[in-house]
């Protein structure tokens, strides 16, 4: 049986969407771009919450391109009707009095605007006291590869799978992109 993701939307004025499925939340607020009689709307700004952490894999999951599809459709859900007529796009370009969450305030969670645009500065040599620069970064030499694994014979035991998870890592660390195959092709 296949298993699809249902996600389920409830759109508010601001632009703000609550998009959901079994396993996260996104709160995205969608904006106004280009002129003319219906302007479209696209996604600007994004929270999420997830059961599990969130990587690449689960970004790809949310389905931002239907939500602004379905966003800038006039005729939304009653598109069977003459003319049509789209409730949720409606809300969406209600304005609202009350900033759910406002970039302002995050920003000020991370310092002064002085501290941020000194630190955001192209010019800047020098981070902020918490921060970096990630093009700076590089991860911690893994050392030694560990000895090369032996297909186990009978049962595997503890000792093989924790041997397995250290050349997994190594191989990770050595930044080889698909180490599975590659354990699986040496023993």
């Amino acid at each position: 049986m296949e298993e699809t993701n249902e996600w389920r939307l409830i759109c508010a004025p601001g632009g703000w969407v609550r998009a959901t499925d079994q396993d996260m939340k996104v709160y995205m607020r969608l904006r106004e771009t280009g002129s003319g009689p219906a302007p479209r709307l696209n996604v600007h700004t994004v929270v999420m919450e997830s059961e599990t952490p969130i990587s690449t894999a689960v970004w790809r999951q949310v389905p931002f391109e239907d939500i602004e599809r379905f966003a800038n459709d006039p005729r939304g859900i009653l598109n069977d009707q003459p003319g049509g007529w789209n409730p949720p796009r409606t809300a969406l370009l209600t304005p609202t009095d009350v900033e759910p969450v406002a970039i302002e305030d995050l920003e000020r969670h991370f310092g002064t605007a002085e501290e941020l645009a000194q630190h955001d500065a192209a010019s800047n040599p020098v981070p902020h006291p918490n921060g970096l620069f990630l093009t700076d970064w590089k991860p911690a030499d893994p050392g030694e590869r560990p000895e090369r694994l032996a297909r186990p014979v009978g049962r595997i035991t503890d000792d093989f799978l924790a041997d397995l998870a250290r050349s997994y890592q190594w191989l990770v660390a050595k930044g080889y992109t698909s180490p599975s195959t590659m354990l699986g092709e040496e023993m």
